[in-house]
């Protein structure tokens, strides 16, 4: 396999799992706003995911509608959902022959669906999270396709390496996004849509009311999204599944290089004997800091050992 397959390969999973995020994200955050009356909170996500920084207050329900057009469909946005799927197509086109047949069409399906002429007016006329829902649909069929069809062989690995590295940056961000101070008092936590909101947009709402019941607890949050190695959005699980497939792939392709594994392992270990009281000590800002540190090393490692040379 050559290493610009490999790499098509990669960004293909990692565009769709992006994608995917982002949808999340509009829907929890556009229930948030209904619910709360703030509208404020789309200033951080644009921030974040767009990279601009408005100076406008939101202050409107129309203000929720027109931000997320433009995080939809505007493609003068490289980071709309449109353009996201536009990109994992045109990856997913250059490596047919690494792929099923039945994931290559529920791409192009994706993005023949966000192509048409009339999606935007179709949005204008109906309740945002209906459009939203209908976009979220393309991206279940497409882990589901990818699961029962794709080979675990090199591309499912490399797929795999793309989309648990996004996965665990996103996470990372919506942690950031959504919580700044350890030591907010539960009262107030246990009266705001914010937590709740933060749990749904990452899949996490019913295992953290199953867990926990339904009590709102900062520290049990973090506990869940950090370090619940049960959880398939949480940031140490998908760090072991990194660790997993980068295994594979050395295996495979009879690859030794250290430095990929050690600054994985590291990261893993790191966060298995991570605590809350550790986490509250140092700063969430500081750990999560940390984290993206340690992430941006493993991306620099993963291009190093995989996308250089050919297998």
């Amino acid at each position: 396999m050559l290493s610009r397959v490999a790499n098509n390969l990669f960004w293909m999973d990692r565009y769709m799992e992006r994608s995917y995020g982002l949808l999340n994200l509009i829907k929890t955050n556009y229930n948030s706003t209904l619910d709360s009356g703030d509208y404020s909170s789309w200033n951080k996500i644009m921030q974040t995911y767009l990279g601009i920084q408005s100076e406008r207050e939101f202050t409107s329900h129309q203000d929720s509608i027109s931000i997320i057009l433009y995080m939809l469909f505007d493609d003068s946005n490289p980071n709309s959902v449109l353009n996201m799927i536009i990109k994992a197509r045109e990856n997913a086109r250059s490596v047919q022959e690494h792929i099923s047949r039945e994931l290559w069409l529920s791409v192009n399906k994706f993005y023949l669906h966000l192509s048409q002429d009339n999606i935007s007016v179709k949005y204008k006329k109906n309740d945002p999270i209906t459009i939203v829902n209908e976009l979220l649909q393309f991206n279940h069929i497409y882990y589901s396709v990818a699961d029962i069809t794709q080979e675990r062989g090199n591309a499912y690995c490399f797929m795999n390496l793309g989309k648990y590295l996004e996965r665990v940056v996103q996470s990372v961000d919506f942690v950031n996004i959504r919580i700044s101070d350890l030591n907010q008092k539960e009262e107030n936590l246990y009266e705001s849509y914010f937590f709740k909101n933060l749990l749904i947009s990452i899949g996490g709402y019913q295992l953290y009311l199953k867990t926990f019941k339904s009590i709102f607890n900062i520290e049990n949050i973090i506990e869940m999204i950090v370090v619940n190695e049960s959880f398939p959005r949480s940031i140490i699980y998908s760090v072991n599944k990194l660790q997993v497939h980068i295994k594979r792939l050395n295996e495979f392709n009879k690859i030794n290089n250290r430095d990929l594994i050690f600054t994985v392992g590291k990261l893993k270990n790191s966060l298995k004997y991570t605590t809350i009281s550790s986490i509250k000590s140092q700063g969430i800002d500081e750990f999560l800091e940390e984290i993206k540190i340690a992430l941006n090393q493993i991306s620099v490692n993963i291009n190093r050992t995989y996308f250089y040379q050919t297998y």
